[in-house]
């Protein structure tokens, strides 16, 4: 059986589209439903990172003010650095008196003491004492313990030149022994005396404090 359409090919044409036409809708919208939901996907992961973005930056915040406000003890720890240098520095050509005092003693020897002694950096060191000598034995033994005195001060650090300038035989009655209580007998001694020159210690130079020179804090309004 052959079936013969007699409708008209536009008709036949809108009928075929017509059938197809709500399919094409269909896909329309899923098409434009799939944008939505990935367009509302994208801003969503935005925000988030956006919001992660905005608590680094509180944070970052939050430690700068802290490191600022840590920063006014390294300002005060340089400049104690500053200060303990030049103290150093100051105190390095300083000399102590009291302990070249106590090593001008421990260099005499036994055999010999100091009557008068004085010591600065103007005037030097200037000293006078004795060393006993019994009248049986040479003068020589005498100047024996001189010469090792002025041997062991020429030694010290902080002296020089030390020079013998007078000796000379003298009866010397203080502390000498007695045959009877309260009447002192005479000594053989010979008196010397000595001068020298005190020694500054050089002062080393002043290294450098790294970072000593700190700009003031700017301050930012709010």
């Amino acid at each position: 059986m052959v079936r013969v359409n007699l409708l008209p090919r536009e008709v036949v044409d809108r009928r075929r589209f017509e059938k197809w036409y709500r399919y094409v809708w269909i896909g329309l919208v899923g098409g434009v439903l799939i944008v939505l939901f990935a367009f509302a996907g994208l801003y969503l992961m935005t925000q988030q990172k956006s919001d992660e973005l905005q608590s680094l930056k509180e944070e970052t915040t939050s430690y700068q003010a802290q490191a600022d406000a840590f920063g006014v003890f390294e300002t005060r720890q340089q400049e104690l650095v500053a200060r303990e240098q030049i103290a150093q520095t100051a105190l390095a050509g300083r000399i102590n008196m009291g302990m070249l005092a106590e090593e001008v003693s421990l260099v005499l020897p036994d055999e010999a003491w100091l009557d008068a002694f004085t010591i600065s950096e103007e005037t030097g060191l200037a000293l006078t004492g004795s060393t006993p000598r019994s009248a049986s034995e040479s003068v020589d033994i005498a100047y024996k313990s001189i010469a090792k005195l002025l041997v062991r001060l020429n030694e010290l650090p902080a002296l020089s030149e030390v020079w013998l300038t007078s000796a000379t035989n003298a009866k010397w009655t203080k502390w000498a022994p007695s045959t009877t209580a309260g009447t002192p007998l005479p000594a053989n001694v010979v008196s010397f005396q000595a001068t020298g020159q005190v020694v500054r210690p050089a002062a080393p130079a002043a290294a450098p404090v790294a970072g000593a020179a700190v700009p003031a804090p700017t301050t930012t309004g709010d």
